[in-house]
């Protein structure tokens, strides 16, 4: 059957949304973090004014194992790597480089330990004060 991977059917991401949208003062970015906050919880069908504990527990009710290949081909087929993508990963992509993505993406994919990992962070960190 293969490895298996804990599938959340509501993703734990809404949490940082929830965290954004109450942290968020009436200015323009907080009411955008409050849009973006409700658009992802009508997207997983949350209901918008749900407690933080409330939240937490439904994710964790949500979770689910399921098998590697299948978890991985589910995301990319709904667009769900992208759009996270877009999620500041423009950003990261600024900062870091594209060395640094398919680092990320290897180890990811467990083609390189922590450690490694680790390792090409400071050699990349290196070369680019050189």
């Amino acid at each position: 059957m293969g490895a298996l991977e804990l599938h959340h059917r509501i993703p734990r991401c809404l949490l940082g949304f929830f965290d954004r949208a109450s942290e968020g003062d009436l200015d323009p970015a907080g009411l955008q973090a409050w849009f973006e906050w409700e658009e992802e919880a009508f997207r997983y069908r949350v209901d918008p004014d749900i407690s933080p504990e409330g939240l937490r527990a439904l994710i964790e009710a949500s979770a689910s194992p399921v098998p590697s290949a299948a978890h991985r081909s589910g995301h990319s087929r709904g667009g769900d790597f992208a759009r996270w993508g877009r999620r500041g990963g423009l950003r990261t992509l600024t900062l870091y480089g594209r060395g640094w993505f398919m680092l990320l993406a290897s180890r990811r994919w467990e083609k390189i330990s922590a450690e490694q990992l680790a390792e090409s962070f400071v050699a990349l960190c290196r070369g680019r004060r050189s």
